[in-house]
C-alpha cells in the first residue's frame, strides 16, 4: 500500500512539473505577452537610466541648473 501512494505522489509531481514547464515555454515563446512585457520593462528602464545619466552629466558640467554658492 505504501508503494502505491509513493508512486502516486511522484506521478502528481511529474504532472505538475510538466504543466509548469509547458506554461513557461508558452509564455516565453516569440510573440508571447509575458516576453513582450519583460522586453518593454527592460527598454523603459534603459531609457530612464540614459535620461537620468544625461541629466546628471549636464548638471555636473554646469548645464542648465543654477549653481549653488557655498555658504561660509
Amino acid at each position: 500500500m505504501i508503494r502505491i501512494k509513493r508512486a502516486q505522489s511522484i506521478l502528481e509531481y511529474i504532472i505538475v512539473l510538466s504543466a509548469v514547464t509547458t506554461a513557461v515555454i508558452a509564455a516565453t515563446k516569440d510573440g508571447g505577452h509575458i516576453k513582450n512585457a519583460i522586453n518593454k520593462m527592460f527598454q523603459d528602464a534603459s531609457t530612464l537610466i540614459e535620461d537620468k545619466t544625461s541629466e546628471f552629466l549636464a548638471n555636473a558640467a554646469g548645464g542648465t541648473s543654477p549653481r549653488r554658492t557655498p555658504k561660509y
